[in-house]
């Protein structure tokens, strides 16, 4: 249906048109009638209408512009929601749970595990690692210890027999004065081991350096084991004589036995006490039976440093 303005307009483009026709022949000049010009007003007022204008344009523009990075930062809190999802899922995925360790029962010992057990602890009680090492105190000693190093520092494809052989050698022949200076080395070496050696003792207490020797005796008697000499403790008392050793002390320097070696000088002894009587024994017994007294003594004292009493 049409509107008064539309029908008002219809009747205008009608009678410009007829209008038109007439006048077109006498005229030279091209007038647009009133009616046509109105439609056209009209026809544009609607056509603009529906045209954006200049405001328009503006406020869509900066609709869209507003909205692009509205979604450029939703686009991005969606990635930093992943991320953070993905952390907080990394987070809280615990470890996996370790199975409970099952101890299975251990086998029993055998005698032979029984005794390098054995040997073990006594070994580390007997203080063995912990004795220093001694210097060399001999002139051969000394000079082996010397040469040897530079020796097979010079010549690494040289064996340590063949190494011993030419150090021999050498030393054989060397000058009374060098051996002489190889000596008073020695000495030197001597003096600082029983220092250090003695510092080293008085270092544990009278109880421990007991204990160790303890070790070292089971060591030697039970298990065969080829081991460092009893430890020499100033503070142990001297074990006591029996009667055999007072009579072999009494004898063993006699001018008699002079021109024997040691060894056929025990052999002989041994036999003259086997020889003596009970009262020709009786003079060696009160010596020993003295001794042991003096030994019983000085170990109660001995007992109350090491805390035994």
């Amino acid at each position: 249906m049409w509107s008064a303005i539309g029908r008002a307009t219809g009747r205008q483009v009608r009678v410009g048109g007829r209008l038109l026709i007439r006048q077109l022949a006498p005229r030279t000049a091209s007038v647009i009638p009133s009616g046509i010009r109105v439609a056209a007003v009209f026809t544009r007022g609607f056509a603009e209408a529906g045209r954006p204008t200049k405001a328009t344009k503006t406020a869509t523009s900066t609709a869209t512009k507003t909205k692009k990075p509205t979604a450029k930062k939703a686009a991005t809190k969606k990635a930093a929601t992943k991320k953070t999802g993905a952390k907080k899922a990394t987070k809280a995925k615990a470890p996996a749970k370790r199975k409970p360790r099952v101890f299975k029962p251990k086998k029993p010992l055998t005698e032979e595990d029984k005794t390098k057990l054995a040997i073990k602890v006594l070994k580390k009680r007997a203080l063995l690692k912990e004795e220093p090492t001694r210097l060399p105190i001999t002139s051969w000693v000394v000079f082996a210890a010397q040469r040897v190093k530079s020796l097979m520092g010079g010549d690494p494809a040289i064996r340590f027999s063949d190494a011993m052989q030419l150090l021999s050698a050498e030393y054989k022949a060397l000058t009374p004065e060098e051996i002489e200076q190889l000596d008073a080395v020695g000495r030197q070496n001597k003096v600082a081991n029983d220092v250090t050696y003695r510092n080293w003792v008085d270092s544990y207490t009278a109880q421990e350096i007991h204990d160790a020797n303890l070790a070292r005796h089971l060591l030697r008697r039970k298990h065969s084991a080829k081991i460092k000499p009893t430890i020499d403790d100033p503070r142990f008392p001297n074990k006591h004589m029996s009667s055999y050793v007072a009579y072999m002390k009494s004898r063993f320097h006699a001018p008699d036995l002079e021109a024997h070696t040691g060894q056929v000088r025990f052999t002989k002894i041994a036999a003259e006490w086997k020889q003596l009587g009970a009262e020709e024994r009786k003079p060696f017994d009160e010596i020993a039976a003295v001794d042991l007294a003096r030994f019983k003594k000085e170990m109660e004292g001995y007992r109350r440093e090491a805390g035994k009493l």
